[in-house]
Parts: structure tokens; C-alpha cells; sequence
């Protein structure tokens, strides 16, 4: 089995919602998978079916994300979308998928991509504080944070960690009291949002270069029905 610290064979696990997938998500993943390079053999973006923490009355169907995101990733063949909380019923936990690739990836080290404001969330996820025991979190700024934020929230929630190297280039991580580590990957942020790209399109405004063209396409494609399940969006906000 490999250890915590036992560089490769790896997997990077990148969740979301893509509603709709856009350039900053498809960025992330291209260069987080730069950045941990021979650690991973490649990044799973992983649609989540039914997010537990939001209101998903302008949510797209699964199919339709999972569609969108496999045409935004198709020329990116070290990036892949996995469709398997589409194959659980009920809300989409976080820690049910990382149990599911445990026990399909035997041998492999798990990786785990969020933003640092997801990161200071954790205590609100299902069994949040116990991620960091099925795979290693990289934690990338948001919203203005940095290493400073990172340290503090890691010891609000562990307390007693303690710095220690990382294997991923130049990343700076913390030790955890049972072993767990948790990395802080300072990859540069691209401000744009699912949200903001939603009421940009409904308002018939260009979103070119806030979301891949083959979105786009199927956007066009498929406006009467999306406009149905985004405007639900727009009436609950």
C-alpha cells in the first residue's frame, strides 16, 4: 500500500458542480496536473450529482454537466471526467466518493484538489475532518488567501499540526496528528464563477473565453432547456 509520503502512482480528484464547466475550472486542473506532475497519473474531475450544501433548483441534469464538462476537456487527454456519484442515489458526499476510489485504486495515492475557502468549510462537510484519512488535500488560494490563512485554519482545525515538506513542487504543507498532510499549492486564481457566467448568458451577454467553445456550443444547442433550469436559478436567488 502506498504511504502518505510514497511519491506516485497517484490520482488528482478535483470536484464540482460544473454548472457550467469554465475556463477557471479547466485551467485549475491543467495546471495542478503540471505542478504535481510523475506524483499523479492524471486528474479525475468528478461532477457531483446532487451538491449537499446548495440549493439545486437551477442545477442542470448530471448528464448535461457530465456532457458539457467531456466536450470542455476532450483535447486535454491528461484530464477526465469520472461519472460515479451519478451512480449513487441521494446527496453527493465528498467522503463516499474518496471511499469509492480507495477501494478502486488500490495502491494508488489519492489526491484530493479544493479551494482554501472549501478548506476553512470542512468542519460543515460529512465527515469533513476525516478526508485527510483516505487521501491527501491540496488546498489552492481563494478569495485572497494565502499561506498565512492556510496555517491558521489548518491549526483551528487540527490542532497540533505542525509545517513538514511536501513532495509537490512548490507547495508548502502541514502534518497532521494521525499522519494526514495537507498541502497549500499557490497556483494563481482566475476570478470567474458558474454563478456570474449563468446570469451573464441569461441576459444574452457574450461569455466568450469565460467557458470552452465546445460549451458554448452546447449551450446554443440546448437553450431552451437550459434557460428552463437557470431562470429557476435566477427566481430563488
Amino acid at each position: 500500500m502506498t504511504g502518505p509520503d510514497t511519491p506516485g502512482p497517484g490520482r488528482l480528484v478535483f470536484g464540482g458542480s460544473f454548472n457550467p464547466p469554465h475556463v477557471g475550472h479547466v485551467r485549475l486542473a491543467v495546471e495542478a496536473r503540471e505542478i504535481l506532475g510523475p506524483l499523479v497519473d492524471r486528474v479525475d474531475l468528478v461532477p457531483c450529482a446532487c451538491p449537499p450544501h446548495k440549493d439545486n433548483s437551477g442545477l442542470l441534469p448530471f448528464s448535461l454537466r457530465v456532457a458539457m464538462l467531456e466536450a470542455a476537456i476532450a483535447p486535454l487527454p491528461q484530464l477526465h471526467c469520472n461519472r460515479l456519484e451519478g451512480e449513487r442515489h441521494g446527496p453527493s458526499y465528498t467522503c463516499d466518493t474518496l471511499v469509492c476510489y480507495k477501494k478502486t485504486l488500490t495502491g494508488h495515492q489519492l489526491y484530493f484538489l479544493l479551494g482554501s475557502q472549501d478548506y476553512a468549510l470542512l468542519p460543515t462537510w460529512r465527515r469533513g475532518l476525516e478526508l485527510p484519512r483516505l487521501c491527501q488535500l491540496v488546498v489552492v488560494p481563494r478569495g485572497g488567501d494565502g499561506l498565512d490563512a492556510f496555517l491558521a485554519t489548518s491549526s483551528t482545525l487540527w490542532p497540533g499540526c505542525h509545517p513538514c515538506s511536501s513532495l509537490i513542487p512548490t507547495a508548502q504543507a502541514v502534518r497532521l496528528p494521525d499522519g494526514g498532510i495537507c498541502h497549500f499549492l499557490p497556483l494563481p486564481w482566475l476570478d470567474v464563477s458558474a454563478s456570474r457566467i449563468r446570469r451573464a448568458w441569461l441576459a444574452g451577454r457574450d461569455i466568450r473565453y469565460l467557458t470552452p467553445d465546445a460549451v458554448l456550443d452546447m449551450l446554443s444547442a440546448q437553450d431552451e432547456e437550459i434557460r428552463t433550469y437557470w431562470r429557476n436559478d435566477i427566481h430563488h436567488a
